[in-house]
């Protein structure tokens, strides 16, 4: 029989473990690492996470804090990192476009801000308006939520018994007083616990007072009778507080039927430590009937008195001043020296109560998750709600307790505000928390553990919401195993990686791929499940369509077998449809944050060694690499029951290798697991010129087998390899005659 070249032209199959190596395609690895075959007809060593992220002013520049605290990221794996938009600059000035920042937060819960235009570490987050500081743990593991000018960061790990904490830009003006910067503290929608009805001008630092008084002409619907009355704060224009109960009341003989009130505020808004918080932009002062005789205040809502509104200037119509009526024009604030005060005459009560305009009863007890020692697991902005799941806070009782299975919302465009009322229990007593939630359209994905809910959001009316699907096997261990994309999420767990696209559902990637589950190792490849560990965290490369899987952001012992590292990833090529596996990509030692984007749509992280933090970006061209190998498949020349002949190997090539590549070609015949490189001669590649070569190893001996696989490998020096195509010179020997019986 004639000499025949048998060429593999294609790699773009990746690694398939699941099958005999005899079995799976010719473009297809039982084993490869740092190997990426998902361009066509090509072989290349596969990118790294050591790219720096590309930036507005400093192209080139390396991102660098030692300035997170006297502890690290190393209980923060795979936590803590996110980049985020402000309409402002430090300087106050809105930037077209927005400027970019990036958070990251220490397993001690330290905040800091990294300023992308300035090229600088902020020092804003450690001033006293602006600290942010999740509580002194050691093991603080934050989720980090950014929208609307600012974050929400609160510590995954409830027993620490840490503080949820905002962080925003602020630019408006406070009753004459600039608000102007970042702040930060606990996030709290705190109701006042200071501020009285009174009898002449009272102000009091950081509340309000006011003054009732009947008209001495005029025509009004006021009721000679006694009156209590109520007071809220109003954060960030739209969330109010609970309401506190001011301990003066309005007695039958202060007030005359049937005649106008005046009614006078006093704020007051000093520059002491007592003044009001800064996202407070206003208060509301509400009534009820009071039955003096029994010390009773009436049932039934709250009734509006006055709106306040703290922002703005003089004269605007529109805001800055007090109102009977949220349909009526402001009356301005009179400032001198941080004390403010309007008047105002009110003839008939406002049909508004405290319900109509929050969507929500006064009844409901404390609504914000901001004090000491509340806190979530989770977190998700949708639809223009906070969603919050795995809380722990005071519930109807006032005891401070864990809810694991609880997922509560609050009202369209106030996401601080929880109503104990607003909560979802898709399912009780699995006792499993928790671990992420996360949005894509009107679709709310929570993960826990071991089970995946998918509950559908898409009514205006939370009572039209439902639990659309479950999904058992489909949890994950951690938060940073979860990422958004442009078309929807990808996920891993141990049995699987995962991926949900609008429209086509959730597809399972590794299955009839990679080994999956638990089972035993094969081909060298470990499975699937014992891949997977609490520290995984996944990103989605946009422009290459790739989804990279890191198996550790935790720093981990160094193995020289694949998966023995927290450096080590799994790439998914959605255009392929194939895995390649990287031995070291992500970093060199250290810890790394969970992935996100930059305004570029890079894929980046943080990652901390020796208490510094580097921003790093996942870059997916050719990287150097020092363990690229590549294992083709076990080739019978599909007839598996005859002999052959090898005569030689044919690569076409390029490498950067300054010397050379020796012991490239490794060999196993009639599919043994041991490579070697015995009986080859001219088993180096040349030294690297930039252009592709075509090289030939030749067997001293030509090898009889019935079958052979090849294993290239790149050498222990960093280089970069192209591979154009692999060519085995082989003759096929005549079948063997049967003896006759």
């Amino acid at each position: 029989m004639p000499k025949q070249v048998h060429y593999i032209r294609d790699f773009s199959g990746g690694i398939n473990s699941q099958r005999n190596p005899r079995d799976i395609a010719d473009n297809q690895s039982p084993f490869s690492q740092d190997a990426m075959g998902d361009r066509m007809g090509l072989l290349r060593t596969m990118g790294n996470g050591s790219g720096a992220p590309r930036q507005i002013n400093n192209s080139g520049a390396t991102k660098t804090v030692a300035a997170l605290g006297t502890t690290d990221m190393a209980n923060a794996r795979g936590h803590g990192f996110k980049h985020f938009e402000l309409d402002y600059d430090e300087a106050g000035n809105e930037e077209e476009g927005g400027e970019h920042y990036f958070a990251v937060v220490s397993e001690a819960g330290v905040l800091s801000i990294w300023d992308y235009s300035n090229e600088s570490w902020d020092s804003a987050p450690t001033t006293a308006d602006t600290a942010v500081d999740l509580g002194g743990q050691s093991d603080i593991k934050a989720n980090i939520i950014a929208f609307d000018n600012g974050l929400r960061i609160c510590d995954s790990i409830l027993e620490n018994g840490s503080t949820p904490k905002y962080f925003k830009y602020i630019k408006r003006s406070q009753l004459g007083r600039s608000r102007d910067g970042f702040y930060g503290g606990d996030n709290t929608v705190a109701a006042p616990t200071a501020g009285n009805k009174v009898g002449s001008a009272t102000y009091t630092d950081g509340s309000i007072n006011f003054l009732i008084a009947s008209e001495s002409a005029g025509i009004g619907t006021w009721k000679d009778t006694d009156y209590a009355f109520a007071y809220s704060f109003v954060y960030d224009g739209n969330q109010e507080s609970a309401l506190f109960e001011v301990a003066a009341t309005l007695a039958t003989a202060d007030v005359t039927a049937n005649r106008p009130w005046e009614v006078t505020v006093y704020a007051a808004n000093a520059t002491s430590a007592a003044d009001y918080d800064a996202r407070i932009t206003g208060a509301r002062i509400y009534w009820k009937y009071y039955d003096a005789g029994n010390s009773k205040i009436s049932e039934g809502e709250w009734n509006l008195l006055v709106d306040c509104d703290f922002t703005g200037a003089a004269n605007d119509t529109n805001a800055y001043g007090i109102r009977g009526k949220l349909s009526d024009k402001f009356k301005d604030w009179s400032v001198s020296s941080n004390d403010a005060n309007a008047k105002i005459v009110i003839q008939d009560p406002s049909i508004d109560t405290y319900a109509t305009i929050n969507g929500y009863g006064s009844n409901e007890g404390r609504l914000h998750l901001g004090n000491s020692g509340d806190g979530y697991k989770a977190a998700a902005f949708a639809n223009r709600r906070m969603f919050l799941a795995s809380v722990k806070m005071a519930f109807e009782d006032g005891v401070q307790r864990q809810k694991l299975d609880r997922i509560m919302y609050s009202p369209v465009n106030k996401p601080d505000v929880f109503p104990l009322s607003n909560f979802i229990d898709v399912v009780q007593g699995d006792a499993e928390p928790y671990i992420k939630l996360e949005s894509v359209g009107n679709k709310l994905f929570a993960f826990k553990s071991d089970n995946l809910y998918v509950i559908n959001i898409g009514n205006a009316n939370p009572a039209g919401w439902y639990l659309e699907s479950t999904h058992k096997g489909m949890g994950v261990m951690s938060s940073g195993a979860v990422f958004k994309t442009d078309f929807g999420l990808v996920w891993a767990n141990v049995n699987g990686l995962y991926v949900y696209q609008t429209g086509s559902g959730i597809a399972e990637l590794t299955e009839d791929k990679v080994l999956s589950g638990y089972k035993t190792d094969s081909y060298s490849v470990p499975s699937w499940g014992k891949l997977i560990t609490a520290g995984t965290i996944v990103g989605y490369d946009k422009k290459e369509k790739e989804i990279v899987v890191v198996l550790d952001s935790g720093s981990v012992t160094a193995n020289q077998d694949f998966g023995g590292n927290g450096a080590d990833v799994v790439v998914y090529d959605l255009e392929t449809e194939s895995f390649f596996f990287g031995k070291n990509r992500l970093l060199s030692a250290g810890i790394a944050s969970n992935f996100d984007y930059d305004w570029n749509g890079d894929l980046i992280y943080a990652s901390e060694t020796g208490d510094s933090v580097t921003i790093k970006a996942w870059q997916s061209d050719d990287q150097t690499s020092t363990a690229f190998l590549y294992q083709t498949k076990d080739f019978d020349f599909g007839m598996p029951s005859r002999y052959k002949k090898i005569y030689a190997i044919y690569v076409t090539y390029k490498h950067t290798h300054a010397t050379g590549v020796t012991d490239f070609l490794k060999y196993v015949q009639d599919g043994g697991t041991s490579f070697v490189t015995t009986n080859l001669s001219n088993n180096t590649l040349d030294q690297a010129d930039g252009t592709f070569e075509i090289h030939k190893v030749t067997f001293d001996t030509p090898l009889k087998c019935q079958s052979v696989a090849l294993q290239l490998n790149g050498g222990t020096n960093a280089t970069k390899i192209e591979i154009n195509d692999i060519g085995i010179e082989y003759r096929l020997l005549p079948a063997a005659k049967v003896a006759a019986t």
